[in-house]
């Protein structure tokens, strides 16, 4: 039996350069701490996705260590909080609560604000 191919799961580095620049460096959900790891919003899944939408800026977030530990071990909290979004649901359609303020993010390193 023939596998499948994994499909590449990570952030090109044109998306990279968008969210470091959009993040100024700093972590995006603390704003404090130098932000070294990207951190996808909608879950890659087992083996990774070939959904378009995995790899763009709307669904990256740069984190420092313990914030990326903080999504991983708190999963509800982040969900609520944005930093994690449902495999139905779109990063563009989902708040994240950026650095205490809830936002958008676009796929060419904007913040939305959230309407009231």
């Amino acid at each position: 039996m023939r596998r499948q191919p994994m499909a590449n799961t990570g952030f090109p580095p044109a998306v990279r350069a968008i969210i470091q620049e959009r993040s100024g460096g700093l972590c995006e959900r603390c704003g404090y701490v130098q932000g070294v790891e990207i951190h996808h919003r909608r879950p890659r899944g087992m083996g990774g996705t070939t959904r378009e939408s995995t790899n763009t800026a709307s669904n990256g977030v740069l984190l420092c260590v313990e914030c990326h530990r903080w999504v991983e071990s708190h999963r509800t909290d982040a969900l609520l909080e944005g930093f994690l979004v449902l495999q139905i649901d779109s990063p563009l359609r989902a708040a994240i609560r950026y650095r205490r303020k809830y936002l958008y993010l676009d796929d060419v390193g904007n913040l939305v604000e959230k309407a009231a």
